[in-house]
């Protein structure tokens, strides 16, 4: 009984540490296909620009599918070297990041997008949270700065696990001019915690537990995903925005981050949005933000 028991517990385990390595996850075409019927960019616009389709491999020698999007500039609107990646979030692709994408092309910049590890048409074992996706996001630094020049402008933003990304990125690698974590977790340890408790009803002292399991099977422990702990040591500009009412990823963990922030920053907390919703929720509010954010730093 004792030894059933204990296998229904490591299955148990075994499978919760799935929903952080091997997510469920949504293919390109029905993330497209999901955003374009949603009306949360502008299908039609989209078709119409020009766009560059490519790969680069990443450190751990699996590829990451990009997309290379290029503005319309306005009668008037002088061509500048700026580019804004994007980084998607948890079971998405890089179509997901295409509302954002239309916030940045208005602003004049060319955008990169590209599927995370272990998602869309990439390559990757396992999704790690951020831990191994800083360093994919530092590859796609260095394809920028080789196609564009040192003096390129670059911008990062994130959205949810993107942002985490983003955070960690800032870690080990300065050359980004600014970067922007909308609805970034704080600390996955944390997070798990919440998560387990709020959805799954499970006791918060097995996420230890699971973080040793994640570790023998990918070779990161939960709490070396702590975008907090960077945050107080890098001077890159941040912009924080939020959802008020997120309880997927709670509010209080960007809030939190602002305040560990010592200087070079910006936060917008957004009504009425929960997880992933503020871009949606107010599009002019959010650009308008963006725009003063990165016009006030990014020189």
């Amino acid at each position: 009984m004792v030894g059933l028991i204990g296998i229904g517990l490591f299955e148990c385990l075994w499978c919760v540490s799935d929903l952080v390595i091997k997510p469920r996850k949504l293919s390109c075409d029905q993330i497209f296909k999901k955003e374009a019927a949603s009306k949360k960019f502008d299908e039609v616009a989209y078709q119409a620009i020009k766009k560059t389709k490519f790969h680069i491999r990443s450190d751990f020698d699996y590829v990451i599918s990009c997309e290379l999007l290029e503005p319309e500039l306005k009668a008037g609107q002088a061509k500048e070297n700026k580019t804004a990646i994007l980084c998607h979030g948890l079971g998405f692709t890089k179509y997901g990041c295409l509302k954002y994408a239309e916030v940045f092309l208005g602003l004049g910049f060319r955008v990169l997008i590209y599927d995370q590890r272990n998602h869309g048409l990439s390559g990757g074992a396992c999704t790690s949270m951020g831990y191994y996706e800083k360093y994919d996001l530092k590859k796609l630094v260095d394809w920028c700065v080789s196609q564009f020049g040192e003096d390129c402008k670059i911008v990062t933003h994130g959205e949810s696990m993107g942002a985490a990304t983003v955070l960690m990125h800032l870690s080990i690698d300065q050359r980004v001019k600014c970067a922007i974590a909308d609805c970034a977790y704080s600390d996955l340890e944390l997070l798990l915690k919440h998560q387990a408790k709020q959805y799954y009803h499970l006791p918060c002292f097995l996420i230890p537990v699971e973080s040793f399991l994640t570790y023998i099977r990918t070779g990161f422990w939960y709490r070396e995903v702590s975008p907090i702990k960077s945050i107080s040591e890098i001077d890159t500009p941040v912009l924080f925005i939020h959802g008020k009412i997120d309880n997927f990823v709670p509010t209080y963990m960007t809030k939190q981050m602002y305040a560990c922030k010592k200087k070079n920053k910006a936060i917008y907390l957004v009504a009425g949005a929960k997880h992933a919703e503020s871009c949606c929720k107010n599009r002019n509010g959010y650009t308008q933000k963006i725009d003063k954010f990165l016009k006030k730093f990014m020189v």
